[in-house]
């Protein structure tokens, strides 16, 4: 049992989150203690993690092909200070996307202070790898002064597809149709300029889609959560 005067004084915790095409990998440093702490890096890699399949096969690791500079690195982090490091992974194993389903990262904090840590500290976490859209692929968002471009490829019956935008309270700009140049089993480059969004509440959500020749139902929407 852990008492009040042995509280852990760093906390590291490890979140994927996922995207279509990607998970954002969030990595955070607590310090939950009453003083500030120094904590040194004996290279520049502050920290490592790994993702392993539903078999526990390691298929993903951070460090792996990088170069560290070999000398000591440090960071301050006041009493209550939390350091955030945020990486990304593509889904790609051996130049494939991985298959859909549940994933599991685990987490290792590369540096020490002058007390020392009782363990290395670690972190696990799990989250699921969405099954690849077959409509819409490499889709990028870039943001200059507040107006999105959304640049990427479609694979579409007919040839278009529709696009919409919200802020997960109103609907900011309604259904718009989008023809490409080529239809289906073709993959077709396509760009949206987003007018200026005005009077959003919180971050702008883009979906695209395409309808049922039959019923008129939304099939294959791709969520993109603007940065």
């Amino acid at each position: 049992m852990t008492t009040k005067a042995e509280k852990v004084p760093l906390i590291f915790s490890v979140k994927a989150i996922p995207g279509e095409e990607g998970a954002e990998i969030q990595l955070v440093l607590f310090n939950n203690c009453e003083r500030d702490r120094s904590i040194t890096f004996p290279t520049s890699q502050q920290f490592d993690f790994i993702i392993k399949n539903k078999e526990g096969r390691v298929i993903y690791r951070y460090s792996e092909g990088k170069s560290f500079l070999q000398a000591l690195q440090t960071i301050h982090l006041k009493k209550g200070q939390t350091k955030v490091w945020n990486e990304r992974w593509s889904y790609i194993q051996g130049g494939t996307r991985v298959p859909e389903g549940v994933y599991t990262i685990e987490a290792l904090f590369g540096g020490e202070d002058m007390e020392g840590f009782n363990h290395p500290l670690q972190a696990v976490g799990s989250f699921t790898v969405p099954e690849e859209n077959p409509s819409f692929r490499d889709v990028k968002v870039r943001e200059v002064k507040g107006r999105y471009t959304i640049s990427g490829q479609a694979c579409v019956s007919n040839g278009s597809f529709y696009y919409s935008v919200e802020d997960g309270h109103r609907v900011l700009l309604s259904e718009t149709l989008l023809k490409v140049n080529k239809e289906a089993p073709n993959w077709s480059d396509f760009s949206i300029i987003l007018p200026e969004m005005r009077g959003k509440n919180g971050k702008l959500i883009m979906s695209l889609y395409e309808r049922d020749d039959g019923d008129g139902k939304i099939i294959h929407p791709y969520v993109i959560i603007m940065p």
